[in-house]
């Protein structure tokens, strides 16, 4: 499983390195397109700790899910950060947002 946005700052099961090292000028990806792919899947497990925004600090809420496609596994505290900012994302996980087929 390849771990995503598991950012240093969050202290999880994981580390994809700081936040920092994954901010850019520009996306390569469709924003909407990308979070509903993310929400598009069950979560796995629910983690009972704050999830806080990685750049201010801040709670953004009382606990976080962990979610995964089989591929790539994410928390959600991921689409908060790729909604607020511009978040370097893998190339293998945007080519499978972008073959998601469209909900009727």
């Amino acid at each position: 499983m390849i771990d995503v946005g598991c950012f240093e700052e969050m202290k999880v099961f994981s580390n994809s390195g700081s936040i920092q090292n994954f901010l850019v000028d520009s996306i390569n990806y469709d924003v909407d397109k990308m979070v509903k792919y993310l929400n598009s899947f069950q979560r796995n497990a629910i983690c009972p700790r704050p999830a806080i925004d990685c750049i201010t600090g801040k709670e953004i809420s009382p606990s976080f899910k962990v979610y995964n496609d089989g591929e790539y596994r994410w928390c959600d505290f991921l689409i908060y950060h790729i909604k607020k900012y511009k978040i370097d994302l893998p190339q293998g996980l945007i080519n499978k947002a972008n073959a998601q087929k469209p909900s009727k």
